[in-house]
């Protein structure tokens, strides 16, 4: 039996049979060998296309990012022209021809509705003292309340506890305008129910009292009202100056009346 096994196996090796056979298998184990691999490169191109992918994000992102940034920069230039624009227009008006003034930046705002205060960045150090007139390139915004070193407050023409003495440019008619918690509006009481008051009339600082100097725009006629018995004129007035959009204002050091 060895013997016939081993012409056998001297058989096969010699046969084309046997070639054919290691043939086969080479294919066999080809198929086989690409079969397992199969998986592996599946994931191998799940991971080259899922790292694509979050590469392409992080590329969109940071566009998106810069361009987010571009915005930003582009509406800051734009602010930056206007707030230039409106300083240029404090610069150029007729208040700041005065030599005695000083030009402060409003650094905060009351948060009490009921107090119209603002916080400015110049104080004792520049000049700045108590009861020094407020401006802005319309008019007369306040005075100034608080001062320290380098900063100081101002209390507002419209707050409740303020009033500035003016006088109807047109007539020379004296009053004491009041504030009454709106930015826009002041208030005349009680003038006699004779007084020649008009729409659109312009009421400017009289002088009265050495504060603010004589002839500032404080506001003009919104309307006219007649009290009860016909004795009495209440006068609604429109501020000159618009208080809620300055980033600038004047401060007058000085309030020597001309």
């Amino acid at each position: 039996m060895l013997g016939i096994a081993w012409a056998l196996v001297a058989f096969l090796r010699d046969s084309p049979i046997m070639g054919k056979v290691e043939g086969l298998g080479a294919d066999l184990s080809e198929v086989s060998f690409y079969t397992l691999d199969v998986p592996k490169r599946f994931f191998q191109t799940a991971a080259e296309y899922l790292e694509s992918r979050a590469s392409m994000r992080e590329q969109i992102q940071a566009l998106e990012d810069r361009n987010l940034i571009l915005s930003a920069r582009a509406q800051r230039m734009e602010a930056l022209t206007a707030e230039n624009m409106r300083y240029r227009a404090l610069l150029n008006s007729p208040v700041a021809e005065d030599a005695t003034m000083t030009v402060a930046r409003i650094v905060a705002v009351s948060p009490d509705v009921n107090r119209h205060l603002l916080t400015l960045d110049r104080g004792r150090d520049e000049g700045v003292d108590v009861g020094h007139p407020v401006l802005n390139a319309e008019g007369v915004m306040g005075q100034i309340v608080q001062v320290g070193r380098t900063a100081s407050r101002a209390l507002l023409v419209t707050d409740l506890q303020h009033g500035i003495p003016v006088l109807n440019n047109r007539t020379g008619q004296r009053a004491i305008a009041e504030g009454v918690g709106r930015l826009d509006q002041l208030v005349i009481r009680n003038l006699a129910s004779t007084s020649d008051v008009s729409s659109g009339d312009l009421w400017v600082t009289s002088g009265l009292g050495e504060r603010f100097p004589a002839g500032y725009p404080v506001g003009r006629t919104r309307e006219t009202t007649t009290s009860g018995d016909a004795a009495y004129l209440s006068v609604t007035l429109q501020t000159s100056a618009a208080l809620d959009v300055e980033s600038h204002v004047l401060i007058l050091t000085s309030t020597d009346a001309p």
